[in-house]
């Protein structure tokens, strides 16, 4: 007799639960993703215990007549694909038919549809099996019961997180399909404790005003833009708002919430010096794409997608926040640590919603203002010198108050631009050296060094091997400033060794930080009237004048309402 032989259904279904229920959430996922797909209005989502006792979602979309009931938790049975064709044009969040079959095995499900105000079909399944069958209630829709999940798998209950963790991931999942379905109202409790309830009247803004603070949703930007492919709208928060993860960068591609790379990279990299280093943005970013150019069916559960023309996007993507960034003002403001007693209420209603995104920066085709109009908003203020406070900080007022600048960030900024604008396009001008001058190595770094050969030689930077621990230098770009020949020709071969792995553009951008930061004005330097005045004039033409490369903030602002606060001028 063969080895071989053919899995049961209930085992095989049992297998399927491994890969698409892995807790709690993606089994909300997968029923609202269902009801979704059913064209519901509104979805109700009721649990118990995090959803580990009981997880209860009711929507009012087109249900099902009996055939239907059953066919659903037949593996791979599915009203949402027919052909080959439908695979390549997927419309809807579901399609494989794996998710009530798979729940099935590894829960109680209590289901109840109704497809047309009659009654409807009730089952109770366990175990994959049937046990009961009978009338469900006259209503519109469909209402299921998931109870007593991973009951059969043991191994699967140990893996699970607290109570408190698996309701966080619940309550992400749930915010975020809110935001990609503005349109429908969705509603979440928890052992009787209501966490979310949305309008279903397609405002993202409210619905994100349940998710964040009302400071952080003042200080969200909207954002368009569009190419050949794509289109993309969303929010960005304001550079002075900022998280520890990239958790918040919230992506969406026609409706379905994604996991991608590239395209975080893409966001991340439009705000690395507008943010401190291992900080992140928060963003909510909706792609709409032809379903030809995404495949959304390389994950288990549907999350990683795959983009035709993915580089496309990914330069709409930075070039758009990248201009919506730079044609904002973004000078801190200083606030007290005290809490405020009163908290303003946000009008959050549609015109609101609409006019953020009329006064939105015009963007072209490839995410870029048309004209040079925003320029001007990305400089400094008129400024008057005033002082300099421990060699380190720069007094300086203005109509609107008292301004504080870091005299080595803006330095680091001013200097960090101009080594990007040189190395990003490479001169034939050099300066030769009569004597070659060395650069030591170690064993190990010399070793790197016929990678990274031609990279110096496209930066102009000429040079040779003389020894296993040495490299000459012959010949350096001509902006390298004079006597700093050695030090800047060190960073960038180190460098380069060091990060071996990075594209052209990323090794650029961290020369440039490195150089800016080793070779730009200390704190504890005092400089002259003339060094400040030449120092703001060259921060103030910058693209972005506001941070570092690093993301620490260039200048701080000081309100003269906030002034006679602190002096208790005035008491309101």
């Amino acid at each position: 007799m063969g080895k071989i032989r053919q899995l049961d259904e209930t085992l095989s279904n049992m297998i399927a639960a491994g890969e698409v229920v892995e807790n709690m959430a993606s089994v909300i996922k997968e029923l609202l993703e269902n009801a979704i797909d059913a064209q519901a209005e509104t979805i109700a989502i009721h649990l118990k215990e995090a959803g580990l006792k009981e997880i209860r979602v009711m929507d009012d979309g087109e249900g099902m007549d009996r055939e239907d009931l059953h066919l659903a938790f037949k593996r791979h049975a599915t009203s949402k694909i027919k052909t080959h064709h439908d695979l390549h044009h997927i419309g809807s969040l579901g399609f494989r038919g794996e998710a009530l079959p798979s729940i099935a095995s590894v829960a109680t499900v209590i289901i109840e549809s109704s497809n047309d105000d009659k009654p409807g079909q009730k089952l109770v399944i366990k175990r994959g099996d049937i046990i009961e069958e009978s009338s469900g209630q006259a209503k519109q829709g469909t209402h299921v019961v998931v109870k007593d999940l991973f009951y059969n798998t043991p191994a699967r209950l140990k893996h699970l997180k607290s109570e408190q963790k698996e309701l966080a991931f619940i309550i992400d999942y749930v915010n975020k399909i809110a935001l990609s379905h503005a349109n429908i109202s969705f509603s979440l409790s928890n052992n009787n404790r209501t966490l979310l309830n949305t309008t279903g009247d397609g405002n993202v803004l409210k619905i994100l005003n349940q998710i964040y603070a009302t400071e952080v949703v003042r200080n969200l930007m909207p954002f368009t833009g569009k190419n050949t492919y794509f289109s993309i709208e969303g929010y960005i928060a304001k550079p002075h708002i900022f998280r520890s993860s990239k958790h918040h960068l919230m992506l969406f591609a026609n409706r379905r919430i994604i996991r991608n790379q590239r395209l975080t990279k893409a966001i991340t990299d439009a705000t690395r010096t507008y943010l401190p280093i291992h900080k992140y943005p928060i963003v909510y970013l909706n792609v709409t794409v032809d379903p030809l150019l995404i495949d959304v069916n390389i994950h288990p559960q549907k999350l990683e997608v795959k983009f035709s023309e993915e580089k496309t996007l990914e330069t709409l993507i930075q070039s758009t926040i990248t201009a919506t960034l730079n044609a904002t003002t973004h000078i801190p403001d200083f606030t007290p640590t005290a809490p405020q007693e009163k908290q303003e209420r946000l009008d959050l209603s549609d015109n609101v919603a609409e006019r953020m995104k009329a006064e939105t920066p015009h963007q072209s085709q490839d995410g870029k203002p048309k004209t040079d109009d925003a320029k001007e908003a990305y400089r400094l203020p008129p400024l008057d010198y005033l002082g300099q406070l421990h060699g380190t900080y720069l007094l300086m007022q203005g109509e609107a108050g008292l301004y504080l600048i870091d005299q080595h960030a803006a330095a680091e900024r001013i200097r960090y631009e101009l080594y990007r604008k040189k190395m990003a396009h490479p001169k034939t001008v050099e300066t030769r050296f009569l004597t070659p001058f060395e650069v030591d190595l170690s064993t190990p770094e010399t070793s790197y060094y016929s990678a990274i050969k031609d990279t110096l030689d496209t930066f102009g930077i000429e040079s040779e091997l003389k020894d296993d621990k040495t490299v000459l230098i012959k010949a350096v770009p001509a902006w390298f400033r004079t006597n700093m020949e050695t030090a800047y020709a060190e960073t960038m071969i180190r460098t380069l060794i060091d990060e071996n792995t990075l594209q052209v553009e990323d090794i650029i951008n961290q020369l440039a930080t490195d150089l800016a930061c080793k070779h730009s004005i200390r704190a504890n330097k005092h400089l002259s009237k003339g060094e400040v005045e030449r120092l703001v004039k060259d921060l103030s033409q910058c693209e972005n004048p506001y941070t570092c490369p690093h993301g620490r903030p260039t200048i701080i602002h000081f309100s003269i309402n906030k002034l006679e606060h602190l002096f208790q001028r005035i008491q309101s």
